[in-house]
């Protein structure tokens, strides 16, 4: 019997999205036992308690350093997504990964915090830019901040020193319509809608370009359950802005369960049969 230990995610990285990320989790448990797994899920202080030898495979949702660190010294189970694929999706990870796909990704640069503002980038044109923080993704409203001039940069320089933040990544404003996609794989499921769709203006686009962009960046960073963000330009262009690990599929919950349930499933069944054909 496959035996699959899910770690639910920290609070602190749920903002507003705690109750919807503990759902996603225990949703895919349940279609995990249905295919006849045996589930068990924790939150991530309990992860000392664990021994990794009783596990085959380990869906880990927690974000803080430590408990990944302690995942990422397992050597047994398969894990999904890997802690170096979480990690990449730091900023300051991410960056640099991105070079493989250009076109795709925005223009970006990391800066150590102690720069800005400097040197105005090359892309900070009458559009401005973004600002991220340079390690996790958004844990308040704070952490990505447009700037319409680059001298605006002080303010929020100031605020992310006084969070602690080292390092900031600038990003190349894009008009357009704002898409949040989510997908398992890559390319076995892919799901997308419009941030505000009251708002958008919908310009035409390809969906299938969308899906094999998006799956693009997270073979460069190693995910194989993500979410993301992409804007479509009034000409149709695509640029994928950003992409994180287990996103909490809110709206298509009842969809996708079935689908990272078996993505999850197969992958187990697939390492099983490589180690027994090995003996």
């Amino acid at each position: 019997m496959l035996k699959c230990l899910g770690v639910l995610r920290e609070t602190t990285n749920s903002p507003n999205h705690e109750q919807d990320d503990e759902l996603i989790l225990r949703a895919v448990g349940e279609e995990l036992q249905k295919l006849g797994a045996q589930v068990r899920i924790i939150e991530p202080r309990l992860l000392s308690e664990i021994d990794p030898s009783d596990w085959d495979v380990v869906i880990p949702m927690c974000e803080n350093y430590p408990a990944m660190r302690m995942i990422q010294s397992w050597s047994g189970p398969m894990v999904i997504n890997t802690m170096d694929a979480v990690l990449n999706c730091y900023r300051v990870n991410m960056t640099p990964l991105m070079e493989v796909c250009p076109g795709i990704h925005p223009r970006t640069e990391i800066r150590n915090l102690r720069g800005l503002p400097g040197a105005k980038p090359a892309f900070c044109g009458e559009h401005g830019v973004w600002l991220k923080r340079g390690d996790v993704h958004n844990t308040c409203d704070h952490d990505v901040v447009y700037v319409g001039k680059w001298e605006d940069c002080a303010a929020v320089k100031e605020d992310f020193e006084s969070r602690e933040i080292t390092s900031v990544v600038i990003q190349e404003h894009i008009e357009g319509d704002l898409i949040k996609f989510y997908g398992v794989g890559p390319m076995k499921w892919f799901d997308w809608f419009y941030h505000k769709g009251d708002k958008a203006a919908k310009y035409p686009f390809s969906v299938k370009q969308l899906e094999q962009y998006a799956a693009k960046v997270a073979d460069a960073v190693g995910l194989e359950v993500y979410g993301g963000d992409a804007i479509v330009t009034p000409a149709g262009r695509i640029y994928v802005i950003d992409i994180n690990s287990w996103p909490s599929f809110a709206r298509v919950r009842n969809t996708v369960k079935t689908h990272i349930a078996k993505h999850v499933f197969d992958r187990a069944a697939k390492k099983a049969a490589i180690k027994e054909k090995v003996k």
